[in-house]
């Protein structure tokens, strides 16, 4: 039988299913499967998942995602998911006596069809005959594009994919794209232009063809070639192109401007709804619960919660004025988030269900019963072992390095203008210490919410009184600890996906 694989070199999701999984299904299956890579920068390859997601009845949005492979018509997107059901559906096509391809095989160039093989020098890319695509005449006036994209940004992965595919549909396309840390300045000047709110400024993705523009998740591939069509007959200049030195001062000084006129109140706030980061909750709750179960209490709750909130806080500092900023590029942190909250989400969802077992008990006086709840006899077994093999100070540190990595990981995802507009205002001399002070600031109100949870988590251990009324409403607080471990969960899967 035979199986698409859609992947991109870039995407670290798509190397670790190729490295790690691929020799899996070798191992199992061998010579009965073979996979045809298609690397979607090729814009046919890319053509053809898209025409295959639509036909597949996926919404607009969330098309475009890699790693993707079909068996037959089974289509499976994410690491996680193919991990999940790939294997499942390989057996029952095989049981079936095996499926080919969807379209005819002439049309594949076939390089390594051995799954354990793809690789992105050496896969087959798709042919264009497959997916039919207008042919633009060739008086076609010129369409110009700004495309604005940060890096770590998984949105803007997916408009770089459209781009690039519409580029092959639309010859007349010129596109060019700017990383917004680089080219804050003129993403102001052409935001102002474009009559965009300050609100609106320095955020991704986002798209400016002739009079119109497209921010976040507007930016979809129906979309952007709705304006290109809108303007194939009379073409789009490029206003970026007369960009001078005098409009950059202009611009720059309207960013300076936003920034003194942005309060201390303000920022805090903005620091605030950044911090309530389920990433960041699940990981911290789960050390806190490995704690709680081994008997560790008080000031080691406490001593652990504070080195995590410490690895979170440092990061983006130093990130923030241009330290590990190299750092957040690297391509590997993907993969190693991917497995961070992979491994969490099933360990809250595991943590759920225990919870949910112990409400039961609860509700029948069967607290000693609770699973969530070590024998006694055992916890002092476990925190034995704990004490000669992991000293409060080795935990603190795994949890201090825990935050950092997570940080790195979730760079991107601040969604609101306050924090680009301060980085920017860093590398302005005369605004640098009131910009480090507001930098300072947001980083600590963003680690508020976690300093919130480890706070409580220790005032629960180490207070009699809240104890007292903790174990008088034990079956109340397990309900409500398996709706937020199935929250976490929740979240976290979608992170995954």
């Amino acid at each position: 039988m035979r199986i698409l694989f859609f992947y991109s070199p870039t995407c670290p999701h798509c190397h670790d299913i190729i490295t790690n999984y691929f020799p899996v299904l070798d191992a199992k299956y061998g010579d009965r499967i073979e996979v045809y890579a298609l690397n979607v920068q090729d814009p046919a390859s890319y053509g053809l998942l898209l025409a295959i997601e639509e036909k597949a009845g996926l919404p607009e949005n969330q098309r475009g995602g890699v790693p993707a492979m079909l068996v037959g018509e089974e289509l499976f997107i994410g690491s996680n998911m193919i991990r999940q059901y790939l294997e499942g559906a390989i057996d029952r096509y095989l049981a079936q006596g095996g499926v080919d391809l969807p379209i005819p095989r002439e049309y594949l160039i076939q390089a390594t069809p051995s799954p354990a093989g793809p690789q992105p020098s050496q896969t087959p890319q798709a042919q264009s005959t497959p997916v039919p695509t207008p042919s633009p005449t060739p008086e076609a006036r010129p369409i110009a594009m700004a495309y604005f994209y940060e890096v770590g940004c998984r949105e803007c992965d997916r408009v770089t994919y459209d781009i690039n595919y519409l580029k092959s549909i639309y010859p007349q396309l010129q596109a060019d794209v700017f990383d917004i840390q680089e080219h804050a300045a003129l993403n102001e000047w052409l935001c102002d232009q474009y009559g965009l709110p300050p609100s609106k400024r320095l955020l991704t993705p986002i798209v400016f063809i002739g009079n119109d523009y497209l921010l976040g998740e507007d930016a979809t591939l129906k979309n952007i070639e709705a304006l290109i069509k809108k303007y194939a007959a009379t073409g789009a200049e490029a206003r970026w192109r007369d960009w001078d030195p005098q409009k950059e001062k202009q611009a720059a000084s309207r960013i300076v401007e936003r920034f003194r006129s942005m309060g201390a109140l303000t920022v805090a706030l903005a620091a605030l709804v950044d911090g309530l980061n389920p990433c960041a909750f699940a990981t911290l709750i789960l050390f806190i619960s490995y704690l709680a179960l081994t008997g560790r209490k008080g000031r080691d709750i406490l001593f652990v919660g504070l080195a995590f909130a410490l690895g979170v806080f440092a990061t983006y500092l130093l990130v923030g004025v241009g330290i590990l900023k190299f750092l957040a590029e690297l391509p590997f942190l993907k993969t190693l988030g991917k497995w961070i909250y992979g491994a969490t989400a099933v360990l809250c969802l595991i943590l759920a269900g225990l919870s949910l077992s112990d409400y039961f008990k609860a509700r029948k006086g069967q607290a000693e019963e609770m699973r969530l709840r070590l024998p006694l006899r055992l916890r002092r077994w476990v925190n034995r072992v704990v004490r000669e093999s992991m000293s409060v100070r080795a935990f603190a540190l795994s949890a201090l390095v825990t935050g950092f990595v997570v940080s790195l990981i979730e760079l991107a995802c601040t969604g609101q203008v306050y924090l680009p507009t301060i980085l920017f205002v860093l590398g302005v001399p005369a605004m640098r210490a009131r910009a480090f002070a507001y930098l300072l600031l947001y980083n600590l109100v963003f680690i508020l919410p976690l300093v919130v949870v480890f706070v409580l988590a220790y005032l629960g251990t180490s207070s009699e009184r809240l104890t007292i009324f903790l174990s008088r409403h034990t079956s109340t607080i397990k309900l409500a600890t398996a709706g937020l471990f199935l929250l976490l969960a929740g979240g976290l899967a979608l992170y995954v996906a």
